[in-house]
């Protein structure tokens, strides 16, 4: 693993397992997502601020280990239910979380193994109604030294991530990692629901020559929504998908990559409609010191959708990302545009033509062992192809806190988070806002 302290703190430079090479960062190999300390989603295996408050994130070399930790916090939740602000009854909270974990690590000489294992435990002091044990398990395996075995050089990883919580998230917190948004986490916010997910991820790269690469991945996820609580009518929608990408890239220098993909996904309603994509992207990575890196991919894609008996297709719509990513002993900072096509998930099964702009950022203070965290993001979405019915959102919202660390073993942290979520359905608007203010304490037992 590649990690990188800030004043004793361990930033994951790559979320993965192995150093991101440019061939990597073109393909999109490295990719992490933040979580939440409320039992929202969480990446493999950084957690929030690229694993900044995480003392189980260890480095490991050879041999196998196993780290269990706790985190208990308290928070004040002006909005338990995630509901519009027009909706009436008790929807601020104070809650008590306990989140017991262990984290396995494994360093052999074919593979390398980074999983987690964490239950979620919460109690609300109003709404004892809402009380609930969730889960989130994953893991991610680097077998490149295996895959290096058939085809030399070859780096090959493969993550699963599994979650049961009913606070499904609007956006990922302290995503470091610069290489896109996951569908379901790009600003569009639904009412409290029980959620299950489950993502699966393979991701390889393959030399041709000593500048010329193979590249290939592919993603295999769903999403499925449970009743919400106090009867509340709701339409949201279970979701299966695939997104899969195959093309070449080529290193140009020792600071320049350029890379062709072919990209394609496809999206299943259970029922109430499907949609795919199919398009290519050119890419470039430029690093322009060992602590400054750009990150970019344009291209275009023809969306063709099958929703409520109504057929469109070749709708021709934008693909791209661009990342800039800093890194130094006190500094970790990304900010990220991205635009593509996601799945509405609530209202009315449609695809949506989603931008996202995120800025992240984890900074060492005068203090040594204090760590500032901050990151905003903004998500806008709106219905591509032919429906009755026209959904769109626009959402933003920031966090900001400090993480103290007491010994290697033991953080304590503060934040405040403020969400705004804006979504509209055939011309009615709903406004979801929400502040949270959480003090946590982790310790880890090694």
């Amino acid at each position: 693993m590649q990690y990188r302290w800030i004043g004793g703190l361990v930033i994951v430079c790559s979320l993965g397992l192995v150093p991101v090479s440019l061939a990597q960062m073109s393909s999109g190999v490295g990719g992490g997502y933040g979580g939440g300390m409320s039992g929202g989603l969480m990446g493999i295996p950084g957690t929030a601020f690229g694993g900044a408050t995480d003392p189980s994130l260890v480095p490991i070399t050879t041999g196998f280990r196993l780290i269990p930790s706790i985190m208990t916090g308290e928070r004040y939740d002006s909005n338990v239910l995630f509901a519009p602000n027009r909706s009436p009854g008790k929807i601020d909270d104070y809650v008590t979380t306990v989140m017991p974990q262990i984290r396995a690590l494994y360093g052999g000489s074919l593979v390398r193994v980074n999983a987690m294992a964490r239950g979620v435990g919460e109690y609300y002091a109003k709404n004892t109604g809402l009380n609930y044990v969730g889960t989130n398990v994953g893991g991610v395996i680097d077998a490149s030294n295996l895959a290096s075995q058939v085809w030399a050089g070859t780096q090959l990883t493969l993550s699963n991530t599994y979650s049961y919580t009913p606070n499904p998230p609007a956006f990922v917190t302290g995503d470091l990692s610069g290489q896109g948004a996951n569908p379901f986490v790009s600003g569009y916010q639904v009412t409290r629901v029980n959620t299950q997910r489950n993502v699966f991820d393979v991701n390889l790269v393959a030399p041709l020559t000593q500048v010329v690469n193979l590249l290939g991945s592919y993603t295999n996820g769903l999403i499925q929504f449970g009743a919400a609580p106090g009867g509340q009518a709701v339409t949201l929608l279970d979701t299966n998908y695939q997104t899969y990408k195959g093309g070449l890239s080529r290193d140009l220098s020792l600071r320049d990559t350029v890379s062709m993909n072919f990209v394609g996904s496809d999206y299943d309603y259970h029922g109430r409609g499907t949609f795919n994509t199919r398009g290519g992207t050119i890419g470039w990575v430029h690093i322009f010191t060992p602590n400054l890196s750009l990150n970019s991919t344009a291209g275009a894609q023809v969306v063709d959708s099958n929703i409520s008996g109504t057929l469109s297709s070749n709708t021709v719509q934008p693909l791209g990302n661009l990342a800039l990513l800093y890194n130094n002993n006190s500094t970790a900072m990304t900010l990220a545009y991205g635009i593509g096509i996601t799945p509405s998930f609530q209202f009315q099964s449609a695809p949506l033509r989603t931008q996202v702009v995120s800025l992240n950022l984890t900074q060492q203070t005068p203090i040594p062992e204090l760590l500032g965290v901050a990151g905003m993001n903004f998500g806008h979405g709106e219905e591509v192809g032919s429906s009755a019915a026209e959904i769109s959102y626009t959402s933003w919202g920031a966090t900001g806190g400090m993480a103290y660390r007491f010994t290697p073993q033991t953080f304590l942290g503060v934040t405040y988070s403020y969400s705004n979520n804006n979504q509209s359905f055939n011309g009615q608007g709903f406004l979801i806002e929400r502040q949270v203010v959480q003090l946590s304490f982790t310790h880890a037992f090694y």
